[in-house]
């Protein structure tokens, strides 16, 4: 084995002589400073690694934590219920939603939380206009309400069967069916609020189910004359063929009705009865009617144009619906009549 050559750090005395001190001090910088260097980059890189696994789990955290997943591994302890209820008689939404939404991340299968997260989105969609933001909220309603159902718990249940039933509604045509099976359901469980038997009725008219729409109108009307309701009503008569009863609803609605939207919709309504009786008299008087409050309507003359060609006057009738042309160049109708030979 080789040992170390130690000679030149030695001298006769017990001091090192100043040339070999200065050559051992430039070895030691130039070993010792590299060394440093290294480590000093080195520390560096560890440094910048660490830096970059804080902010990297950082952020993991930020997303288990809104999604829940971090809740469940740190033991989230769920909102104590009257805080809830509290929140919920106060209509905060927003809070009602995220409390709950935080008390099922320890408690997933929790009727209650399920029930309530699902009635603050429907109640929070219902504050938004129609939109892709209402939209959404209706599916995490009906999402999170029909959890609350199947778990069988204690929760409001009859309340929650009539907003699924209204947050199908709002859902579309498609979906009709869905809201009449649930208000139904609400309603054979014992709660029945002021529109859940108008909000069955636009259900059951939207399904063609003619006779089951006119009965749960005229269960509404019972408490309610809006003019909305009326209008919504008579629409049902007539297309079960029960025009005397439309008329008379409508009649109701051009003598206390307060919606000038609902009374000219409504004037449209009688037109359409008139002129199916074949009284073109009544059905010209009721679009005149129209136009004097309102001459820019395009359908009003179309409709007229219809009347006077019933008359046999197809002068007049053309008349109208070159007005109405000019008014909606896009009046499809008018111009499909005034290509027509009369």
């Amino acid at each position: 084995m080789t040992s170390l050559d130690l000679s030149c750090y030695k001298d006769a005395g017990s001091a090192s002589s100043p040339a070999q001190m200065e050559s051992f001090s430039r070895t030691l910088e130039n070993y010792t400073g590299s060394y440093l260097a290294k480590r000093r980059r080195k520390r560096a890189v560890v440094a910048l690694a660490l830096v970059a696994s804080a902010t990297l789990l950082g952020a993991i955290g930020i997303r288990l934590g809104k999604s829940g997943v971090f809740a469940r591994f740190v033991g989230v302890r769920a909102v104590p219920k009257q805080r809830i209820l509290s929140n919920w008689e106060a209509k905060k939404w927003d809070e009602v939603k995220s409390d709950s939404l935080a008390s099922l991340s320890e408690k997933p299968l929790d009727a209650f939380y399920l029930a309530f997260r699902g009635l603050a989105a429907f109640y929070k969609g219902m504050d938004l206009p129609e939109g892709e933001g209402r939209a959404a909220l209706m599916d995490e309603a009906i999402a999170s309400l029909r959890k609350a159902v199947a778990t069988g718990g204690t929760m409001p249940r009859a309340q929650v069967e009539y907003v699924l039933g209204k947050a199908y509604f709002y859902k579309g045509e498609s979906f009709l069916d869905e809201s009449a099976k649930y208000l139904e359901l609400s309603i054979e469980a014992g709660f029945l609020a002021a529109d859940s038997r108008e909000y069955l009725a636009l259900a059951y008219a939207g399904l063609g189910e003619k006779a089951k729409a006119v009965k749960n109108f005229e269960a509404a009307l019972d408490k309610s004359r809006a003019d909305l309701l009326l209008i919504s009503a008579a629409k049902a008569y007539i297309d079960n063929g029960e025009s005397i009863k439309a008329e008379s609803l409508l009649l109701e609605l051009m003598a206390a009705g307060k919606d000038d939207l609902a009374k000219e919709n409504g004037r449209f309504l009688l037109s359409e009865i008139y002129a199916a009786r074949g009284d073109m008299t009544k059905a010209e008087e009721q679009l005149s009617l129209i136009l004097s409050r309102d001459p820019s309507s395009a359908e009003a003359h179309y409709r007229l144009g219809l009347a006077y060609q019933a008359k046999g006057d197809s002068i007049k009738a053309r008349a109208e619906w070159r007005k109405a042309i000019s008014l909606d160049p896009m009046h499809a109708a008018s111009r499909q009549k005034l290509s027509e030979k009369l």
